[in-house]
């Protein structure tokens, strides 16, 4: 990965961190993602791994020596955050209180900006 790739390096950092942290501790994630306290730490919990282990991947694979496999993931993850924010709005609409979903839509959205920042900087790669 380049040094000169502040913002893919950020996105590693934040994605990976996400995800470690989803994974390991997924009451500690609803909390640092303003969802507030797990209710059924079982399904959910398991629901917030499956998201940790996705945000995980995507993040170390920015680290891949391969230019085409870094943009890969970049593109995939602005493709998932996307849909993450999506997913926030439909959660909203069904009722999902919107101060639970602000720090979602949040987080995705800064992951979708810094990926279409990454893709729009030609030596990212």
């Amino acid at each position: 990965m380049p040094t000169r790739s502040t913002p893919l390096l950020a996105l590693s950092v934040l994605r990976s961190t996400a995800g470690v942290v989803s994974w390991v501790s997924p009451a500690h994630s609803w909390r640092a993602f303003g969802l507030g306290p797990m209710r059924q730490a079982g399904s959910a919990g398991v629901a917030t791994r499956l998201f940790g282990v996705r945000d995980l991947a995507l993040g170390m694979a920015l680290h891949h020596p391969s230019a085409d496999v870094r943009r890969a993931a970049v593109e995939a993850g602005i493709a998932i955050d996307v849909l993450d924010v999506a997913a926030s709005v439909i959660g909203r609409r069904a009722g999902a209180p919107a101060a639970s979903l602000a720090g979602v839509a949040a987080g995705a959205t800064l992951f979708v900006v810094l990926g279409v920042t990454i893709i729009a900087d030609s030596d990212s790669w």
